[in-house]
C-alpha cells in the first residue's frame, strides 16, 4: 500500500498551515508555495506508485549447495522496469536467521529500467535447513515522502549439509569396512539370497546353487555366487538427548558427533554396504541407505535435519528399545551384523545395555564423542572408568575429542584406538 512518510505528512501540514496563512493574510505568494508543497508530495506519490509496481529481485545463495563451514553469500539482483527515476528501495530481513536479526539491503537511485546487486553476508554456513523469509521491498521517493510495500519474492528454504571427512578405513565396522577387498580372496557363503556372480564349482561344494545355462556354455560346472545382504548391513544409532548437549553453536559435541556418524556411514556406504541410520531424537527416526548416490545423498538430508531433541538420555531409550518399544526398530538392531552407537556421554544404564549386546553375540562398538573440551569442566574420571568397562566387556569404545583428525582416529587399529589413545 502506497501512504505517506512520516516526513511526506509533516510536508502536508505545512501546506495546510501555510494555505491557510495565505487565506488569512491574503498574500499570494504563500498560495503558490502551499501549491508548490501539495505538487512535491503528488509527484512523489506517481513516482513511487508507479515504479514500485515494476520491481523485481532473483536472489541467489553462493556456494548453492553449502556444506557446514563453507562462507555463505546471499545476493539480491534488483531490476526495475519503469522508466520512473530515483527511488530507493530497501530489503528489511533478506537474509533471514543467516545474518543479523535487523539487518537490511539497500539500494541507492535506482535508476528507470535500472539494476542494481547488492550482498549480504559472508557469514559461516551452520549445519541444518535454514529458512529465508519472504522478500518485502520498501520504496521510497529521493525526498522520502511517500513509501510503498511490495511482496518481491516468496519465502525459500536451503539445506547446509554437514561435512564430512572421508575415511580410507574404519577400524570400527568388521573387516575394517573393505568388504568388496576380502571378499574377493574368500568364498561368499552360498546360502544366502543376494546375487553377486557366477564363479566356477569347487570340488566338494553343493551342487544346489549350479547355473546350468553358464555351465552348458562354458562346458565347465558353474555356480551362482551370493551372500545374505543382512550379513554386510551396519546400523549407526546417533544419540540427540538435549540434556548432553554442551557447546556453542556451531562448535558443540552434538555437531561433532554428526559429523562422526556421517564420516562413518558414508565410508560404510562407499564400500558397499547398507546402512540403518537411527536417529535418537524425540522419537527413534529410521532412514534406510543404499550403497548408491542416492544413498549418500539421503545421508546428507538426514543429517542436516536432525536436531537433538531427544527428551531421554540414550542408555534408558535404549533399555526401552531392546526390550520391545517399536518392533520393527529392535528386530532391526537386534539382526545387524554391525552395530555402531555415537554417543555424547556415557551412563551406566547405557553400558549395561551395550555389554548385554555384546554378551548375545552382536557386534558392537562405541564412539564416545568428550564433552569436556567443549566446556571449562575437568574431564569426568566416570566416563573413562565406564569406557574402560566396555572395553573390558570386548566392546571397541574410541573417544573423539573437539579438534581431532577424524581421519586419523577413526582409522586407528582397535588395539590403539580404545578409549586410552596413546598421548591422552
Amino acid at each position: 500500500m502506497t501512504r505517506p512518510t512520516a516526513r511526506g505528512l509533516s510536508l502536508l501540514v505545512v501546506a495546510i498551515a501555510t494555505y491557510l496563512a495565505a487565506r488569512i493574510l491574503g498574500t499570494w505568494e504563500l498560495y503558490l508555495l502551499s501549491f508548490a508543497f501539495v505538487a512535491a508530495l503528488f509527484v512523489s506519490w506517481v513516482l513511487v506508485l508507479g515504479g514500485g509496481r515494476k520491481l523485481s529481485v532473483v536472489r541467489t545463495l553462493t556456494p548453492e549447495q553449502p556444506v557446514a563451514g563453507d562462507s555463505l553469500l546471499v545476493s539480491f539482483r534488483l531490476k526495475s522496469g519503469s522508466l520512473l527515476p530515483g527511488l530507493q528501495v530497501r530489503l528489511p530481513h533478506a537474509a533471514g536467521d543467516l545474518g543479523e536479526r535487523d539487518g537490511t539491503v539497500d539500494f541507492e537511485s535506482l535508476g528507470p529500467r535500472a539494476e542494481r546487486v547488492a550482498t549480504s553476508g559472508p557469514w559461516p554456513a551452520r549445519r541444518g535447513v535454514h529458512r529465508l523469509p519472504e522478500l518485502l521491498a520498501v520504496a521510497e521517493d529521493p525526498l522520502g515522502l511517500v513509501r510503498v510495500r511490495r511482496r518481491l519474492d516468496g519465502a525459500a528454504e536451503f539445506t547446509v549439509f554437514p561435512r564430512l571427512t572421508p575415511l580410507r578405513s574404519c577400524a570400527l565396522l568388521p573387516g575394517n569396512g573393505q568388504r568388496r577387498e576380502i571378499s574377493r580372496g574368500r568364498l561368499a557363503a552360498l546360502g544366502g539370497y543376494e546375487f553377486r556372480g557366477i564363479r566356477p564349482h569347487n570340488p566338494g561344494e553343493p551342487l544346489s546353487h549350479v547355473d546350468w545355462k553358464s555351465t552348458a556354455k562354458t562346458g565347465t560346472l558353474m555356480l551362482r555366487e551370493t551372500e545374505d545382504p543382512a550379513s554386510s548391513d551396519v546400523t549407526l544409532l546417533l544419540e540427540g538427548a538435549a540434556s548432553s548437549v554442551v557447546g556453542e553453536l556451531p562448535e558443540t559435541n552434538f555437531e561433532l558427533a554428526i559429523e562422526v556418524a556421517g564420516s562413518i556411514a558414508a565410508f560404510a556406504l562407499r564400500t558397499g554396504r547398507g546402512v540403518s541410520l537411527l536417529l535418537h531424537e524425540r522419537g527413534w527416526g529410521q532412514e534406510r541407505l543404499t550403497a548408491d548416490t542416492s544413498g549418500h545423498q539421503r545421508l546428507l538430508e538426514s543429517l542436516a535435519r536432525a536436531e537433538p531433541h531427544g527428551t531421554l538420555r540414550l542408555g534408558p531409550s535404549l533399555r526401552m528399545l531392546l526390550a520391545g518399544g517399536g518392533s520393527r526398530l529392535r528386530a532391526q538392531v537386534l539382526r545387524t551384523h554391525s552395530l555402531t552407537l555415537v554417543v555424547l556421554s556415557l551412563d551406566r544404564e547405557l553400558v549395561r545395555s551395550v555389554i548385554a549386546l555384546r554378551e548375545e553375540g552382536r557386534q558392537v562398538s562405541v564412539v564416545h564423542v568428550a564433552p569436556d573440551a567443549f566446556t571449562s569442566a575437568p574431564p569426568a574420571a566416570e566416563s573413562r572408568n565406564l569406557a574402560l568397562a566396555l572395553t573390558s566387556a570386548g566392546v571397541p569404545c574410541l573417544t573423539v575429542d573437539r579438534g581431532d583428525d577424524l581421519g586419523g582416529v577413526l582409522s586407528l587399529p582397535l588395539r590403539e584406538g580404545l578409549y586410552a589413545r596413546p598421548g591422552r
